[in-house]
């Protein structure tokens, strides 16, 4: 078994999803660890037609497939269905219903996660008060008038790997007041050239490309499982040196601080940010990051986690902050500082904006602010914060 031939087929037809599928398949690998208390989530978050789906596509089980053992697929999808409590369903039928016993020791799959993450804030309250319990892993219960409390007061652990348009900051404000347990891919493709579409065009072999990278992911995964059943693998037997589980630990430590919640007060016409709220503990993250990385080297076939590892570990941190800091974030690892003026052009904001959000990262105590004088026209400045200065050593 080798995730080489993954990768060989995957580069062919689609080179720029390599990494995605990379990642995706490292959350099917979490599933062998031993002892884990809590769903592991990875949501791909790209613009529309630049290939999430396509990534979810290659680990659809299909009709009578060995792959249903371990993959539930779910296309249309809301948290209460978790539990139903449906009105027009008999009591003693609604537990035939419910999804959450029917995800034990699989992956939930589901390539359309964007009206979860928008709508009216009560609805978006809702769903996201119930994917907490959810992926907390005890079970979950809940009332209703008609029937009752109804649910499951056990642990039920699964991963669960989705995909979404870029997510508003509101969203991101409201999972930071809720407390998320979701983590985020961004996929970062470069823009299509007019060659690349015209040679897509003659080539007219997508289907074929589709069945081909399902099929050998299919093979894969199949042999990775009799090779690794689910919960065989003791985590103590995927070695981490210090020096890797310590940049784990700070990508955790950046995720918490860069997705607190930033308070804002009005000024005139424009929203001024003011403060930033305590943020989430990072222990859980830490977990997270920990069976990621250790899902990512059993799907390579190691016994020890490595760089590549890490830096799959620092593109899901960077990627689960609000997606306007992202570009900034990226920005100061390369230069360790941005100015306004480049924030503007980077981010494609106004000036106002481009200073809004590198004030954002001073709250949040990742960068050091210097306001330029306004009688002169200077520009304001960014710079990566010392206890982050880590971030810049690492390509």
């Amino acid at each position: 078994m080798s995730y080489d031939s993954v990768g060989i087929v995957v580069a062919k037809h689609y080179p720029q999803l390599a990494p995605a599928v990379d990642a995706c398949l490292a959350v099917f690998g979490t599933m062998a660890l031993a002892g884990r208390t809590k769903p592991l989530s990875l949501i791909f978050e790209a613009p529309s037609g630049l290939g999430k789906t396509a990534v979810l596509q290659m680990v659809f089980p299909g009709q009578d497939s060995a792959l249903e053992k371990y993959v539930y697929r779910s296309d249309k999808f809301t948290p209460k269905a978790f539990v139903t409590h449906a009105a027009n369903i008999r009591k003693q039928n609604l537990a035939a219903m419910d999804l959450l016993p029917k995800l034990q020791d699989k992956v939930l799959v589901t390539k359309e996660l964007a009206p979860i993450f928008r709508g009216r804030e009560q609805d978006m309250q809702d769903n996201f008060s119930i994917l907490i319990s959810v992926l907390d892993g005890k079970g979950f219960t809940s009332d209703s008038g008609m029937h009752g409390k109804r649910g499951y007061e056990k642990s039920i652990i699964f991963n669960w790997i989705g995909a979404t348009t870029p997510l508003p900051p509101a969203t991101h404000r409201l999972m930071s007041q809720l407390g998320t347990r979701l983590l985020f891919y961004e996929l970062a493709l470069a823009a299509v050239t007019e060659d690349e579409l015209v040679a897509y065009a003659k080539e007219g072999g997508a289907e074929c490309a589709e069945r081909e990278c399902r099929a050998e992911v299919k093979k894969f995964l199949i042999e990775f499982f009799c090779t690794h059943p689910v919960g065989s693998v003791a985590p103590e037997g995927i070695s981490i040196l210090d020096k890797f589980t310590r940049q784990i630990v700070r990508w955790a430590m950046f995720l918490v601080a860069g997705r607190a919640e930033v308070r804002a007060e009005k000024e005139g016409s424009n929203w001024q940010p003011i403060a930033a709220m305590a943020s989430e503990g990072p222990h859980k993250v830490v977990n997270y990051f920990l069976e990621l990385a250790r899902g990512h080297a059993l799907i390579h076939g190691r016994d020890y986690v490595d760089r590549s590892d890490v830096e799959l570990v620092g593109h899901v941190a960077i990627s689960s902050i609000p997606g306007h800091l992202r570009p900034l974030v990226r920005a100061l690892r390369t230069a360790g500082q941005i100015d306004s003026p480049s924030a503007a052009k980077l981010c494609r904001v106004s000036a106002p904006t481009a200073r809004n959000y590198l004030a954002q990262l001073s709250l949040l105590g990742i960068g050091d602010l210097q306001h330029g004088s306004p009688f002169s026209n200077e520009p304001n400045v960014l710079t990566l914060k010392n206890d982050y200065r880590w971030m810049k050593s690492q390509p």
